[in-house]
């Protein structure tokens, strides 16, 4: 009943948003005059660019969908022409024998328009007569057609329909997010060191430039030469060899390893990482850029493209990761893409112990399956990676590390509407299971979840209302830098991360150089901002 009510509710959301635009717009405009344009700010029209790229991809999804079936029935049109054609030559025969009249209505109806001309000339609608053959044949024709016709557009306004709910959904999630609250005391420096985290390389291959960066050139600081692979994979290299000075336990990759997911772009990334200490073991767990992005130019409606990337990144884990992870790693040899889709879900939530009894656990974030571009980013855990991580929780206590790639909570201040799709919707979930860990010894249960996605540094707390407490740790991209404001700042940097003894996490962050130094930024005044 419940899912039925919410379906009528997306049908019935498009004429209801239709009718609140023609109210709005007025609006807009006036309050655009009123203020002399100051109300458009350059970040309202990224996301209003942003939305209507979201619905053209999806359009184009949707009719790319067309494509797909008339390319299937390519080789059989001409069957499909001869059914139809014996359809009609049927329907026809079926009027004469029956001797199917004209209703009055329907004679009547042409007279005083063009239809009359129309029809009195086609001799379709004899007044007050039968119809011909060749009467009956058309008019079964054009039944076929416009019944085609009606199914196509409803099909559209369906789809549309509810992927305006799906958006709705997201926002409302997002609006009922856990919040996190930032600690300056817990920014000081000190404990042992249990793992150095890189997030968001967005490696590149033959000379590229990141995908996003490209799209909009003007997130990256002026003045600096834009990254591409070979400045990429340099300042990749640059972090493996100042971590490897340090020799870690663990170095964990939190996802967007590579900017599209493509197989030269791992390449490109292995290479990179070669220079990790044999002594430190390798987690990685995905981001979406890895095998859940959508280019705006070729949406995955089919979800067969994600499926292709999944076995590429399962290829690449069985190279890159080191240590005794559970559940062991296994390649699928069956092909098929759903079976595929399948597989890296069994991989998930990976679970290794380091000394001092620390558990770690990587998770895939990447449960949400995106047809389209305006959905690659939302992020979801999955009822059963959680309860497969509750009860990897039950069976232990210590300190915990949880890792994955998009966010589980928004920060405290207004609702942006870009970050709506950034944050992993069952994120609240996760929290309150590691608060309930932590509140049952509090000095020994200590919970840390770090995460990369939206190239923000961030440190903060969630405290849920049972009185649990969890650290939350956001990397910005280890190569393209720190984001604020839609502007990133170009510094390449890692992030370290400590236990005390009393139980507390401590996270330092380590900048290569700074890249805005022609204006002024000092690496101090730079790590100073996002501590």
């Amino acid at each position: 009943m419940r899912r039925a009510a919410l379906r009528v509710f997306y049908l019935a959301l498009l004429p209801v948003l239709v009718l609140f635009a023609l109210v709005l717009a007025p609006v807009v405009v006036a309050s655009r005059l009123a203020s002399r344009g100051r109300v458009w700010r350059p970040e309202t029209w990224k996301k209003v660019s942003y939305g209507s790229r979201y619905f053209r991809s999806s359009f184009r999804g949707r009719f790319g969908e067309m494509v797909d079936v008339i390319d299937l029935l390519r080789d059989r049109l001409i069957l499909l022409f001869a059914l139809l054609g014996a359809v009609c030559l049927l329907g026809g025969l079926v009027v004469h024998l029956l001797d199917v009249g004209v209703p009055s209505w329907a004679a009547a109806w042409p007279e005083g328009s063009i239809a009359s001309f129309v029809a009195s000339d086609l001799a379709w609608f004899p007044a007050g007569g039968r119809l011909s053959f060749g009467g009956g044949a058309a008019l079964v024709l054009v039944g076929c057609v416009a019944l085609a016709l009606l199914v196509l557009g409803i099909s559209l306004y369906a789809w549309l329909a509810f992927a305006l709910g799906e958006a709705t959904r997201v926002i409302v999630r997002y609006g009922g997010a856990a919040t996190l609250f930032p600690d300056p005391g817990d920014a000081i420096p000190g404990g042992r060191l249990v793992l150095c985290q890189i997030s968001d390389l967005h490696i590149t291959a033959n000379g590229r430039e990141p995908y996003e960066i490209e799209e909009g050139s003007a997130a990256w600081p002026e003045g600096v030469a834009r990254p591409d692979t070979a400045e990429l994979t340099g300042r990749l290299r640059r972090l493996v060899a100042e971590i490897a000075a340090m020799k870690p336990p663990l170095v964990a990759l939190t996802g967007d390893m590579t900017d599209l997911g493509e197989a030269a772009q791992w390449e490109e990334l292995e290479a990179a990482l070669s220079g990790i200490p044999a002594s430190s073991q390798v987690l990685m767990v995905p981001g979406n850029h890895d095998i859940a992005i959508n280019v705006g130019t070729s949406p995955d409606p089919y979800l067969t493209k994600r499926a292709e990337r999944e076995q590429r990144f399962i290829d690449v884990l069985t190279r890159v990761e080191r240590g005794p992870f559970q559940p062991p790693l296994h390649l699928p040899a069956r092909r098929r893409a759903r079976r595929r889709l399948r597989a890296i879900a069994g991989l998930y939530p990976r679970r290794l112990e380091l000394e001092g009894g620390i558990r770690i656990f990587g998770l895939n974030s990447n449960r949400y399956r995106s047809r389209f571009v305006g959905s690659n980013a939302i992020g979801q855990i999955g009822g059963s990676q959680l309860r497969r991580l509750a009860r990897a929780l039950r069976r232990g206590s210590g300190p915990v590390v949880v890792l994955l790639h998009h966010h589980v909570a928004r920060l405290a201040g207004p609702i942006s509407l870009n970050d709506t799709f950034m944050i992993a919707m069952d994120g609240p979930r996760l929290l309150e299971m590691l608060a309930a860990y932590q509140q049952k010894n509090p000095r020994k249960n200590s919970a840390l979840v770090i995460h990369g996605h939206k190239h923000l540094a961030f440190f903060g707390h969630y405290r849920s209302k049972s009185g649990g407490r969890v650290s939350v740790y956001a990397h910005p991209s280890s190569t393209l830098g720190h984001e604020t404001d839609g502007h990133l700042d170009g510094v390449a940097r890692f992030a370290a991360i400590r236990l005390t003894d009393e139980g507390i996490w401590r996270v330092e962050t380590h900048p290569l150089r700074p890249a805005r130094a022609a204006a002024g930024a000092t690496p101090a005044a730079v790590e100073a901002a996002v501590s």
